[in-house]
C-alpha cells in the first residue's frame, strides 16, 4: 500500500521526487501503485457482479455502475 506520493519522472533517466534514481528505486513505487489501481478495479468488478444478481433494468444498472465508480474515485 501507497504511504506518500512519490513523483516519478523521465528526463535522460528516471528521476525520483526530482532527483536522479535508477530503475530499481522506482520499480517498488511503480509496482504499488499497479496493485492499488488492480485492487480498486477488481472492486469495481466484484461490485458490479453483485448488481448484476439484483435483475436491475439497464438504466438502474448504469446509475448504480456510476455510483460504484464515484464512490471507488474511478
Amino acid at each position: 500500500m501507497l504511504t506518500s506520493i512519490d513523483r516519478i519522472t523521465w528526463r535522460n533517466g528516471f528521476r525520483l521526487n526530482g532527483a536522479p534514481a535508477a530503475i530499481e528505486d522506482i520499480e517498488d513505487v511503480f509496482e504499488g501503485r499497479r496493485a492499488a489501481a488492480l485492487s480498486i478495479w477488481e472492486q469495481y468488478e466484484l461490485r458490479k457482479a453483485e448488481l448484476r444478481d439484483l435483475d436491475l433494468t439497464n438504466d438502474e444498472y448504469q446509475a448504480a455502475c456510476r455510483q460504484i465508480a464515484e464512490a471507488l474515485g474511478i
